[in-house]
């Protein structure tokens, strides 16, 4: 049987690879930034190197983020459009006033608390929190409207993306942790090496706490869809059986949040600092698989 086609249809990819890395920078940079503002808030001694590491990342990673959204328009130079069109109902108009309010209540709070100003450090941190999670969780918003999208249009997507945003930050403030205690330990006494280990422990166990969050959202999300509509149902057999399968569920899931989060459960395990390096790289690993297969999953089942 011959088949004559008279017209094709060939589908782009609307988001592309930038935006899946400016999404995963934009999430370890607001993962720093609440566990710093948290951190400073909780007043704790033994908290202020926790603060101080979140903040230092927090500028170097947020100088580093819109480079990724720039380039990945066309017009970059036509950016200043969305501050003059703003629409009250678009996330993305949102989003772009919140990326303006975060690095200006932020930057006050991180000079506070390197003053060591105690009480503005506080105040500013409660001002700055809102646009730290809002810097984030509006990327969530972004994909979480597209109707269109199955696996984008869900509930979930802003408290997942948050969640996952909070292990990228920790798993990266653990990883500079381990590394400073490694190379810093033996000129400490005592009492600063017992802090670190302190710092370090619970940098960790923070993290494993929002993976297993993060499993209970995956699981709800693809047990709902599962039994929704014929386009869901499609949709969750791409990420279980077909072509995103391996990277969601095995890096993503068992990997970036399974097997980390096994190593920080066990006492054993935990005062084990090689695991945790392992633990903190996989679950980066993992968040960013997770940013991927939300970007390019999401665009694969074609429309028409």
């Amino acid at each position: 049987m011959e088949v004559q086609v008279l017209y094709n249809v060939f589908h782009h990819e609307a988001v592309s690879l930038l935006i899946a890395i400016y999404f995963h920078i934009v999430g370890l940079h607001a993962g720093c930034s609440i566990v710093s503002i948290t951190a400073t808030l909780l007043g704790k001694k033994e908290y202020k190197p926790v603060a101080k590491i979140g903040a230092i990342f927090v500028i170097i990673l947020f100088s580093i983020s819109p480079i990724f959204l720039l380039t990945d328009l066309f017009q970059p130079l036509r950016f200043w459009y969305l501050f003059i069109h703003f629409n009250p109902t678009s996330p993305l108009s949102w989003g772009t006033f919140i990326l303006c309010a975060y690095p200006i209540f932020t930057g006050i709070y991180i000079y506070f608390l390197f003053k060591g100003n105690v009480r503005w450090s506080k105040i500013f941190g409660v001002i700055s929190l809102p646009t730290a999670i809002g810097v984030h969780g509006y990327t969530g918003f972004v994909l979480g409207f597209a109707k269109a999208r199955v696996l984008w249009n869900t509930a979930v997507m802003p408290s997942y993306f948050l969640a996952s945003a909070m292990i990228s930050g920790m798993a990266f403030m653990l990883i500079v942790a381990l590394i400073r205690y490694r190379f810093t330990y033996k000129d400490k006494p005592f009492e600063e090496r017992e802090k670190d280990l302190k710092i370090i422990d619970l940098l960790a166990k923070w993290m494993a706490g929002f993976m297993i969050l993060n499993v209970f959202y995956v699981f709800s999300d693809l047990t709902v869809m599962y039994y929704h509509t014929e386009d869901a149902f499609e949709t969750v057999e791409l990420v279980r059986l077909g072509k995103f399968s391996f990277l969601y569920i095995w890096v993503d899931n068992v990997l970036g949040n399974i097997v980390p989060s096994l190593i920080i459960i066990f006492n054993k395990t935990r005062k084990s600092h090689l695991l945790l390096l392992i633990a903190a790289i996989l679950a980066s690993i993992g968040v960013f698989i997770m940013r991927y297969v939300m970007v390019f999953g999401g665009q694969y089942v074609p429309l028409s």
